[in-house]
């Protein structure tokens, strides 16, 4: 079982757009979860779940509801506003940072994938610690580079404490604008700051199939939506790297 947490303190960087349709991608050929950690439940309702209190029970330690068949394949763990908070309420449990860990550590898929908070609280330590493997999404806009010295610190605190086992699987270039020389500065920025052996092959391009994607009138993934699509594309390349870099980490064992 891979389980993959997709995580930036920055908001509006196409986190949540990663983790449906790579959850989406990975379910035509393997079992797959999908859990919402971000209270803002924009992945639960992305496939149509709405007012869920599953991740949050979970978190507290209490029956959860595993919303299931909402494709072939694939489960979620649905969060909503309800989740709002949760990181107060287990802040002085024994071993706080581990409860997603030992909630999740029976279930039986073959890939897990955590859509976490725009921030690095406990809710995305409890990511971080569950984690075998970590996908950054930046987007090729100003500030992109904001915060990201307190993401790379974040990862380096679980490495030497909870989980020396967290594997940066690569940092996402997302709204990606091939005609826009800021998106070519951007990258760049990632370049000379030491990043480069960390990007991903796969661009992420700016693409409307997205947002009419996630549209109330639509909720489906982009292979849903417009196979043909600049983004079903570009998504489904990454789900290869992805598979390719995990197999080539694996044998290295």
């Amino acid at each position: 079982m891979a389980i993959i947490a997709v995580s930036n303190k920055k908001g509006g960087v196409g986190k949540t757009t990663t983790s449906v349709n790579l959850s989406g991608q990975a379910a035509l050929k393997k079992k797959v979860l999908l859990i919402d950690a971000d209270s803002q439940g924009n992945a639960s309702r992305n496939f149509g779940i709405e007012d869920s209190t599953s991740f949050r029970d979970l978190m507290l330690g209490q029956e959860f509801e595993i919303v299931r068949n909402v494709r072939k394949n694939l489960d979620v763990i649905g969060n909503s506003e309800a989740g709002i908070g949760v990181d107060l309420k287990v802040i002085n449990e024994y071993h706080r940072e581990s409860i997603l860990k030992k909630a999740i550590g029976k279930l039986d898929y073959d890939h897990i994938f955590i859509d976490c908070p725009p921030d690095v609280g406990i809710v995305t330590a409890n990511a971080m610690v569950a984690a075998d493997y970590l996908i950054i999404p930046m987007a090729a806009e100003p500030f992109a580079l904001d915060g990201f010295d307190t993401m790379a610190s974040t990862i380096r605190k679980e490495r030497e404490g909870p989980n020396p086992d967290l594997v940066l699987l690569g940092i996402l270039i997302t709204l990606y604008d091939e005609r826009l020389i800021i998106s070519k500065k951007i990258r760049q920025d990632i370049i000379d700051n030491g990043w480069n052996v960390a990007l991903f092959d796969t661009i992420i391009r700016h693409n409307t199939a997205v947002p009419n994607s996630q549209h109330r009138s639509q909720k489906k993934t982009v292979f849903e939506y417009d196979r043909k699509s600049h983004a079903s594309q570009d998504y489904a390349k990454l789900g290869h790297e992805i598979m390719r870099k995990i197999k080539k980490l694996n044998s290295m064992k």
